[in-house]
């Protein structure tokens, strides 16, 4: 790789959220590095394949580089049209480290990025970018075109703003740092680092020197576990092959999802809505709509033959859409899953999902599950036959994971409506893994997929962009 550092401090307050002019910056430099590779007698001359361009910002540097992906394609400077642009370089990747987003606002829009490889990353005990605005940006990127791109999104445990760098280090909020941050809940500065050189290699292999076999830490952090740092990690996923059934954002009936013909339906749950997922920052959300769904299969009065059956939530595919998507043994499941620290009521006795379950008499108190709320995936094909695995086979679930960024003890709860932000993770969960403890079932005809909360006695999570996706071959 040949990695250029661009210096854009002297824009820091120089204009009003100039994170435009930080775009412009990057493009204009990779301008600069074609005349270097066109012209004759230069040293660079040939030498740089401008085929394979990725850009990579911090901070406000981070909202810079979805900018400039966009800028990139533009024929205008969409908030002044007299300023032509002409850039149109290969850029193939984007890399946000902690970044903000929002700063700057094109035409007053939020800025529009598609058909880009794209990483984000952030710390949990970030004491300057808060909240994990980066899955703002994340949640945007679409792919028009059937291609290798791939996008991921990995939260580390314990990691702050400064520490991707050694200039910046530890002092999120300047000098002050030291007596205003809780500096020993960080992890080290060489760990943090260190996770940051893996990922971030990793992602340039595998979308500049299409390293496949790098895809698969982002799939799955754990792969890379012998050379990530201890801490825990959240990570997200989709790619230009995803197919999403329901994703939640296409309007207010909870019955459908997002593609043409898919059904939902649920069974006993004592909670279940769709709605935007909200930040750690105080009136901020993801600007992404996922359903919230609760259970509690505690006995109830009589009605112990139905509290007996565990709840469950449900999504019917149509054959046509399968068809068209080949779904089969080279498929997988793809859904994105957070936990709660929400303890519902009782479900409703009638079997119908949407009772009202303050009419019920309310079930003794019990001890509250220390355990992560985990439940059942289970795949049923168009003749019946099932197959059944837990969340857990897929990647770790985890209960919240509460942040304490402040050194004066009750600042985070006055600072924050909440502890623990509501950063989700994406299971990819391969047919074949099912297809195995059945012979009987047929990945090719699956028709329903269904999540039976069998596992935990109650709890609340949060699911969003259901869908499948291609696997390649071990």
């Amino acid at each position: 790789f040949i990695l250029a550092s661009i210096d854009e401090n002297f824009l820091n307050g120089s204009l009003r959220n100039e994170n435009d002019a930080r775009a412009w910056m990057l493009l204009k430099h990779l301008d600069v590095f074609r005349a270097l590779n066109d012209s004759v007698g230069k040293p660079l001359h040939g030498r740089i394949d401008m085929r394979r361009i990725a850009l990579m910002g911090h901070s406000r540097g981070g909202e810079a580089v979805a900018i400039a992906g966009a800028f990139n394609r533009l024929p205008f400077y969409p908030d002044d049209a007299t300023q032509r642009f002409a850039f149109n370089h290969d850029i193939r990747a984007i890399v946000a480290i902690a970044p903000v987003d929002g700063q700057y606002r094109p035409a007053d829009q939020p800025t529009p990025v598609s058909d880009y490889s794209y990483l984000v990353i952030h710390g949990s005990h970030d004491g300057d970018v808060s909240s994990f605005m980066g899955l703002t940006q994340y949640n945007r990127l679409r792919y028009t075109t059937d291609s290798s791109q791939f996008k991921s999104a990995i939260w580390m445990y314990r990691a702050n703003h400064g520490q991707w760098n050694t200039v910046w280090n530890n002092k999120d909020n300047g000098p002050i740092s030291a007596r205003a941050l809780e500096l020993r809940a960080l992890i080290s500065g060489e760990e943090q680092r260190q996770f940051g050189r893996v990922v971030i290699s990793g992602f340039l292999e595998a979308t500049l020197h299409a390293r496949d076999e790098y895809r698969a830490i982002f799939r799955d952090h754990r792969r890379a576990g012998d050379w990530l740092p201890p801490t825990m990690y959240l990570t997200r996923y989709a790619d230009a092959h995803s197919r999403f059934l329901a994703t939640f954002d296409e309007d207010v009936d909870v019955t459908t999802g997002s593609a043409p013909g898919v059904r939902i339906a649920a069974e006993s749950l004592s909670v279940w809505k769709e709605s935007d997922t909200p930040a750690r920052s105080r009136a901020t959300t993801f600007r992404s709509n996922a359903v919230t769904v609760g259970w509690n299969n505690t006995p109830v009065g009589a009605d112990t033959a139905a509290s007996r059956a565990p709840a469950h939530y449900l999504i019917t595919m149509p054959d046509s859409l399968r068809q068209a998507w080949r779904v089969g043994r080279r498929t997988a499941l793809l859904f994105t899953m957070g936990t709660t620290d929400q303890r519902p009521g009782a479900r409703p006795t009638s079997g119908d999902s949407a009772g009202d379950s303050a009419t019920v008499k309310p079930p003794k108190p019990i001890r509250p599950d220390t355990a992560a709320p985990d439940f059942t995936v289970e795949l049923e094909d168009r003749q019946g036959h099932r197959v059944r695995l837990p969340v857990s086979s897929f990647g770790p679930v985890r209960r919240p994971l509460e942040t304490y960024v402040y050194r004066r003890r009750g600042r985070d709860k006055r600072q924050f409506p909440t502890l623990s932000e509501a950063v989700l993770y994406t299971y990819v969960a391969p047919l074949e893994q099912f297809a195995v403890l059945n012979a009987q079932f047929d990945a090719s005809q699956l028709r329903h997929i269904r999540f039976v909360f069998d596992r935990s006695r109650q709890g609340v999570v949060i699911i969003d962009d259901v869908g499948v996706t291609v696997v390649p071959p071990a």
